[in-house]
């Protein structure tokens, strides 16, 4: 066991940034997955998704600071490191409550090979109380004392999604535990990523990581409500968010958009797993969810004969330029053009789709599912000689600068 050795069980999309990070920082990086496609293009070099920075950093120290293994290499990945990091997912399960049994069962496989000295730092989102419950499982089920013969800690990542390899270094990072030794060898390693470190216990953690996303999406949600309120008064939310952000001092109110995500949709459910008083955070869930059905319900009103009509949809993946469509909101659209009889065609320049060329020719209807950088590219002018006479568009994000959400091409 080495000070400088860390293992990261899952290198997915959390895990796989910080794995890198930690490799520039110095330290001699195992990861370890469940993916073998995943593994297989790491050890080629190869990305298996999108996020900026992440190449460079792989190019630069895979197969030598950094390696990536399955799981039949843990036994020889936790006795070589001190620090074992976990970033292992947490969906919701049929019942809509957190599923921990990833972090379940790989404690349950681990555990026995444990050593004194070993630091587990979880970085998964979890809910409010679980490490202490982990810490409880360890000294009952070991003859270790948590924070005397091993440490652990609570350290969540509050990246965004394809920023995360810059914003690591950036945002501070907080670090919840039960005992002071587990705070001083977490910092250990984090210092090394951030300049600022946040120090707590790890129900205070476990929350503020939660609050973080639910912040997001009832501001979004908020957004999508004021866009429905405009509408019936027949304003345009553009027009009206112009009139209170322009420079206002307490201005900020977000503009609305298809608002969806693993975290940002799952993340509620972990605050009110025990709680029947969360009005705010299903308010936020049912708006955000139902503006797909919204904007069918006014596409509809403008073209109540949707059979046999090509509508085109660009953009799939859940936000702007990823490749990630988990919790997309787009195929939910999708589906109900094609309970219409509808012919419906998607384009996403960064998922395997139809082609943009396809998708746009002679289309009776346009809508922008996702906001991509790329979609600014198609100027009015241009689709005005591609799409069909009279095509009716639909642009949440605004991204044709018309201010409008529903708009006749030509009209």
């Amino acid at each position: 066991m080495k000070d400088n050795n860390i293992v990261v069980f899952g290198i997915g999309r959390v895990g796989l940034p910080l794995a890198l990070v930690l490799a520039d920082k110095g330290f001699d990086v195992w990861g370890i997955d469940i993916n073998s496609t995943h593994i297989a293009l790491l050890n080629k070099k190869k990305l298996p998704f999108m996020e900026e920075g992440a190449g460079k950093l792989l190019e630069k120290y895979g197969g030598n600071k950094f390696q990536a293994f399955t799981p039949e290499k843990r036994v020889e990945a936790i006795a070589r490191s001190k620090y074992i990091i976990l970033t292992l997912g947490t969906p919701i399960d049929d019942t809509y409550s957190p599923d921990h049994r990833q972090i379940e069962k790989l404690f349950s496989e681990i555990l026995p090979i444990i050593k004194f000295g070993h630091v587990i730092l979880l970085r998964s989102t979890i809910s409010p109380g679980t490490l202490r419950q982990l810490v409880r499982y360890v000294e009952d089920n070991t003859s270790f004392k948590v924070g005397k013969d091993i440490f652990m800690a609570y350290c969540p990542e509050r990246i965004a999604e394809g920023k995360s390899v810059e914003e690591l270094t950036q945002i501070p990072q907080i670090i919840g535990t039960i005992d002071p030794g587990s705070a001083k060898y977490a910092a250990k390693v984090f210092s090394k990523v951030t300049s600022k470190l946040l120090y707590s216990k790890p129900e205070a953690a476990e929350l503020a990581k939660l609050y973080c996303n639910m912040y997001r999406y009832i501001d979004f949600a908020i957004g999508n409500e004021f866009m429905m309120i405009a509408e019936d008064y027949g304003c345009d939310i553009y027009d009206v968010l112009n009139l209170v952000n322009n420079g206002y001092k307490r201005a900020g109110l977000k503009p609305p958009g298809l608002t969806a995500g693993p975290c940002l949709v799952k993340d509620g459910f972990f605050l009110i797993d025990k709680s029947p008083f969360m009005e705010l955070v299903i308010a936020a869930w049912r708006l955000n969810e139902n503006i797909p059905g919204y904007l069918f319900k006014r596409i509809k009103a403008e073209v109540p004969l949707l059979n046999k009509k090509k509508v085109a949809i660009l953009g799939l993946s859940f936000k702007k330029d990823i490749d990630d469509a988990r919790f997309s909101l787009v195929p939910k659209i999708q589906r109900y053009f094609l309970t219409e009889g509808a012919k419906v065609m998607v384009s996403d320049p960064y998922l395997p789709s139809d082609s943009l060329k396809e998708a746009i020719k002679d289309a009776d209807i346009l809508i922008i599912g996702t906001n991509h950088s790329d979609y600014k590219k198609l100027p009015i002018s241009k689709l005005q000689k591609i799409v069909a006479k009279n095509c009716l568009i639909c642009d949440i994000w605004n991204m044709f600068g018309t201010g409008k959400i529903i708009f006749r091409l030509n009209g």
